[in-house]
């Protein structure tokens, strides 16, 4: 492995993620065939927001996915890849008129997240009264842990997304009498532990929704992400949920509501993490080892928002490869390029190899870290794959100081 790395590292540099889609499309299919196994009106809807890897995206419409989309932006990015836009959902808690426009024309499926979002959806029927409008609604969450806390990512009392039951009682008449159809109930809600108990939660709630209020033309319950799933072969997921898990709680709660039974609406998730975390690694390179005041730092030519962007204490797996024999082993900090001192990517862990030129290969790092690594200090990593007979193609460049400031609205033209 190293003499690969050394080979990729001649032409790309460090730092740089491999990226497996094999993986990938293992993932995918493996969760649709959990779901489709016990009801097979089931849509996987890809999270753009987790990986916006082009040859990824184009996996996911290969496989019959959907794309679940958040922004504008991501909106555009799905069309450009040729999704139909009856195949894209449009989430997020911030949609302009023209994007609710755009989205409708285009037969995507809408969720609306607030009650200004309904107002720009009547506005659109008084504006084209023969168009046919259909919109989703997505559903505020109540969900707990055993012990009674909320299970709300972060501990949060109340999640800020969707609509409550006082509003719904408000918005769901006023859409009925301008003739605006609700086909679509949306349910995500991001929890601290993930486990099945919270989707059944959420699928229950969806349903008695639709009784309550007498959604009868809903086509989608839409249970949202958050899952678990993909992982590193080192991480231990013994006790953690698995796509049959999930299938099999979501599923058996919905056939075993009447209404549910009679309507047969299509059964929608939205895994990102789930399904793409184990499959992008990072290479860094070690550049030196210092001792300071008996305290070992090994830097290496990374950032640690590329293994753990929220930071935290916890320490992502990696392994180290080298051509040189084993050194002493070291208890040590492995930092990162960046010039802050908070740029620390694993905390007090055992190094056999940390001289100049050694690298380390971070698993696990397939969801949001190449999203969201802040434009600072270094550009973007490249991407490349590698094949089965020890070739790679580069996915992506690194990026340049050009292209750097172009983005910043510099042009060198002038």
């Amino acid at each position: 492995m190293f003499k690969m790395l050394s080979k990729i590292d001649s032409v790309c540099g460090t730092p740089f993620y491999i990226a497996y889609p094999d993986r990938f499309v293992e993932n995918i299919q493996n969760f649709q065939q959990a779901f489709k196994e016990i009801y097979p009106k089931f849509i996987l809807s890809y999270s753009f927001k987790t990986n916006y890897t082009p040859p990824l995206l184009n996996l996911v419409k290969e496989n019959d996915c959907f794309a679940e989309t958040v922004s504008r932006m991501e909106y555009e990015m799905a069309l450009s890849l040729g999704f139909a836009g009856s195949n894209i959902i449009f989430n997020g808690p911030v949609k302009r008129y023209d994007d609710i426009v755009l989205a409708i024309n285009n037969e995507s499926v809408v969720n609306l997240d607030g009650e200004y979002e309904v107002e720009h959806v009547l506005q659109i029927k008084k504006n084209f009264p023969k168009k046919t409008v259909k919109v989703g609604l997505r559903i505020n969450m109540e969900i707990e842990t055993d012990s009674g806390k909320s299970a709300i990512q972060a501990g949060l009392k109340e999640s800020r997304f969707g609509f409550t039951t006082e509003v719904l009682k408000k918005i769901i008449p006023t859409l009925k009498e301008n003739g605006i159809i609700i086909h679509s109930l949306h349910g995500h809600t991001s929890s601290t532990n993930r486990i099945v108990e919270n989707y059944r939660i959420i699928a229950s709630r969806l349903v008695q929704v639709c009784k309550d209020f007498e959604l009868n033309d809903i086509r989608y319950i839409d249970v949202g992400g958050g899952f678990f799933g993909a992982a590193p072969e080192e991480i231990d997921t013994t006790n953690k949920p698995s796509y049959e898990d999930y299938a099999k709680g979501i599923c058996e709660t919905l056939l075993n509501d009447p209404w549910f039974c009679k309507n047969k609406p299509y059964i929608v998730i939205e895994p990102g993490t789930s399904v793409v975390a184990n499959v992008f690694e990072l290479v860094t390179k070690i550049i030196q080892h210092k001792n300071i005041r008996g305290k070992n730092f090994v830097i290496c030519d990374a950032a640690a928002s590329q293994v753990k962007p929220a930071r935290g204490n916890t320490n992502y797996p990696f392994k180290s490869y080298s051509s040189n024999p084993e050194e002493d082993s070291i208890v040590t900090d492995i930092v990162g390029s960046t010039c802050m001192e908070v740029d620390k990517i694993s905390s007090e862990v055992n190094l056999t190899h940390y001289s100049h030129g050694d690298f380390l290969v971070y698993k696990g790092v397939g969801a949001y870290r190449n999203n969201i690594t802040p434009f600072f200090i270094n550009p973007r990593s490249p991407i490349v794959n590698i094949g089965r007979n020890g070739d790679f193609k580069i996915l992506r460049k690194r990026q340049t100081a050009q292209e750097m400031l172009s983005l910043l609205g510099y042009d060198d033209r002038k």
